[in-house]
């Protein structure tokens, strides 16, 4: 057989294959569902073997969170929050202990909580909060996760803070490297005992809520390649295979007008576009 005749055999319905591609039937299609799991399993464990495969993307920036998160809390009715330095760096010191003591939660391995890092960073809170993230590529996936969780929404909206302090912190987590998003909130227990201090600080820099505490660098330049994206890329290219199969299939067996005994086409189909659209939509990334 030729090639171009093995190309017919594999995908076109024709009377080789019994008008039906020899790539629908179950031995191929157990062949897909293999290749689909194991490389969505082997992009999983990339990280480990790939130092150039990030776990993360640099592109999330602090004030593209504040700026967002304001955005939020105006379309809510809610007042907008100031930055404020000491929050900043509260935010910094929880994202670097993370990455120390290699954990991802709110309270450390010792049972140490958030607001400890409150007291370090000298912010007497009357009210406290935080919110994390991991595994992001995208601001506005960062935000839209915790809008789509009540608890963080809860914490992004509510009208008892008056500050926020981020820190957007690049690491290795497991031995993955990823970026942490640490979003604090605070209310100050006496404003105005320590409004003088604050006007002092007014001529220094801010603190920049970012920190890279060791990044891959290749050729000059840092390579970042998300799994999540790789993963995603895999997945939308085998599906998208199999769904122009099957298109392919029910055009040229409706125009031929072929009859066959049974035929699931279209209900397989249909049920590949509905994955399709799953990880068409799917985001990155975890809260917490």
């Amino acid at each position: 057989m030729s090639f171009f005749g093995t190309l017919v055999h594999l995908f076109i319905p024709h009377s080789s294959n019994n008008h039906r591609a020899k790539f629908l039937h179950p031995f191929f299609v157990g062949i897909f569902i293999s290749v689909f799991v194991g490389s969505q399993l082997l992009a999983s464990f990339l990280p480990f073997f790939a130092p150039i495969v990030l776990g993360y993307s640099s592109k999330i920036t602090p004030e593209k969170i504040v700026e967002l998160t304001n955005q939020e809390r105006t379309k809510s009715g809610r007042k907008v929050l100031q930055m404020d330095d000491d929050l900043n760096r509260a935010a910094l010191l929880k994202a670097a202990d993370m990455f120390a003591r290699d954990y991802w939660a709110h309270n450390s391995p010792d049972g140490q909580e958030p607001w400890h890092f409150f007291i370090e960073a000298d912010y007497q809170y009357k009210y406290a909060g935080e919110n994390l993230a991991r595994d992001f590529t995208k601001d506005e996936d960062v935000v839209l996760a915790w809008i789509a969780s009540p608890s963080h929404k809860e914490n992004l909206l509510s009208s008892r803070y008056e500050d926020m302090g981020i820190a957007v912190v690049e690491g290795e987590l497991g031995g993955i490297k990823t970026t942490l998003v640490v979003q604090l909130f605070g209310t100050r227990i006496n404003l105005a005992a320590v409004l003088p201090r604050v006007e002092a600080q007014t001529e220094k820099s801010s603190v920049v809520p970012y920190l890279n505490l060791g990044s891959e660098q290749v050729a000059g330049k840092i390579v970042s390649i998300s799994p999540f994206s790789i993963k995603k890329s895999l997945a939308i290219f085998l599906i998208s295979v199999f769904v122009f199969i099957f298109v392919l299939d029910i055009l040229l067996i409706s125009r031929n007008n072929v009859q066959r005994r049974s035929s699931r086409s279209f209900a397989h189909l249909s049920f590949l576009v509905v994955i399709l659209a799953i990880v068409l939509l799917s985001r990155s990334g975890v809260i917490m």
